[in-house]
């Protein structure tokens, strides 16, 4: 090798070490919430069968749908695309609604579950980078949808929020609402915040996240993992990793029936039905195996509500 080429393959070497240590930098320099453990409570709900769980008079009275708009979203990231039938005809970018639930405790007062959309989405939306463009292509809002203006309207005192997972879509609301307000997650479940490449200002470093450990739980069939939120069998959180590696869906008992909220385990009715998990996933196989436990669930309780992460 000649000295010039030497030179030039020191000088290659020595950019790419700088560039991976700037990248390093980078990932690691945005917001990082901290972290607490939430003790579970005390609860009997492992001895009982589902059909005593489901028919508990339950302290949760109302439960409300707050739709806060739309987002345009890949096919691919909604469906695992290997497994979709040429006859589907689903387009190759789908609209899919933003929720937000809202559900009184009778004992403890009003709780939702994500946070959905805030009025940035009008527009732009609030979550910034070179990817952000590759999860979320448009987004729809009309004027009044957006969390804030609904949690105003409704004007009640939120005592927490409980979070399906971080991603973007379900923290976007964020800005809108009192951040001093406890938030309660699946243990491990990641919030990413890359400056330049996905960024947002949904948390920051002074917000706490209060992880529920699911090994904590109880097993119950269909589910590996089920945890009793309050003790009384009015909310649980279901472990359903795959999308997200603290991926939770909550089952809600209410005066007026059982709803089964599957967050993004499943965001659609199509993708539900037909077997299909998320395209977008953390671990394809651990996403396999919680979709099939919620549908084995439904298969068991028919009479159970179900909503989907992106529709009703």
């Amino acid at each position: 090798m000649s000295k010039t080429n030497r030179i030039s393959l020191i000088v290659l070497i020595v950019s790419v070490v700088v560039i991976a240590i700037n990248l390093v930098f980078i990932l690691n320099s945005g917001e990082n919430p901290s972290r607490k453990n939430y003790k579970l409570p005390a609860t009997e709900l492992s001895e009982k069968a589902w059909g005593e769980i489901l028919a508990n008079n339950s302290a949760i009275d109302q439960f409300k749908v707050l739709k806060t708009g739309s987002v345009k979203v890949p096919r691919s990231g909604m469906l695992n695309t290997d497994k979709l039938d040429d006859k589907s005809k689903l387009k190759e970018f789908l609209w899919v609604d933003v929720f937000v639930f809202m559900f009184h405790h009778q004992d403890r007062g009003w709780y939702i579950i994500d946070t959905g959309l805030d009025s940035s989405f009008q527009k732009d939306g609030n979550i910034n980078g070179f990817l952000a463009s590759n999860y979320i292509i448009e987004s729809k809002q009309t004027s009044g949808q957006n969390i804030g203006a609904q949690l105003q309207r409704e004007n009640k005192e939120i005592k927490g929020i409980f979070f399906t997972h971080l991603h973007g879509d379900h923290t976007a609301g964020m800005p809108e609402i009192d951040r001093s307000i406890p938030k309660y997650i699946g243990k491990g479940d990641k919030y990413l915040d890359l400056p330049f490449l996905y960024s947002s200002n949904h948390l920051t470093s002074k917000s706490i996240l209060y992880e529920m450990d699911w090994a904590e739980g109880f097993s119950k069939k269909p589910f590996d993992y089920v945890m009793d939120i309050f003790g009384d069998g009015s909310i649980l959180a279901i472990h359903t990793p795959g999308h997200s590696k603290g991926h939770l869906s909550y089952l809600l008992n209410t005066t007026e029936g059982s709803i089964l909220l599957t967050g993004d385990a499943s965001h659609t009715k199509y993708g539900f039905k037909n077997n299909i998990e998320p395209g977008w996933v953390d671990d394809q196989k651990a996403a396999v195996n919680s979709l099939n436990q919620l549908r084995s669930f439904h298969e068991m309780f028919p009479q159970v509500e179900i909503i989907y992460g992106h529709e009703r």
